[in-house]
């Protein structure tokens, strides 16, 4: 009978002491996993903004009008013979 007690003693032992050394593995493990899934979500989003940059680049390149009207909006470009008033506040 005390060598089953102690059988069961040093099973129980070794089954506490494996899962004392793998409970800051599994630790690790979700916090990588998290990482992961953070980067993942970073990289989506980064190419959405790659794909929408690409298609105004095209845009720019292939349509006359739309280069024209960023030039016009954002460096005040006019065409020959036209005014641009500005009225102040």
């Amino acid at each position: 009978m005390r060598r089953r007690n102690k059988k069961r003693w040093r099973i129980l032992f070794l089954c506490l002491f494996f899962t004392l050394i793998s409970v800051p593995r599994l630790a690790n493990l979700i916090r990588q996993q998290k990482q992961y899934q953070y980067y993942a979500a970073g990289i989506a989003n980064l190419e959405k903004e790659n794909e929408m940059l690409v298609e105004r680049i095209d845009a720019i390149k292939k349509d006359a009008y739309y280069t024209e009207k960023l030039l016009r909006d954002n460096y005040g470009y006019v065409k020959e013979g036209e005014y641009i008033y500005r009225i102040a506040e």
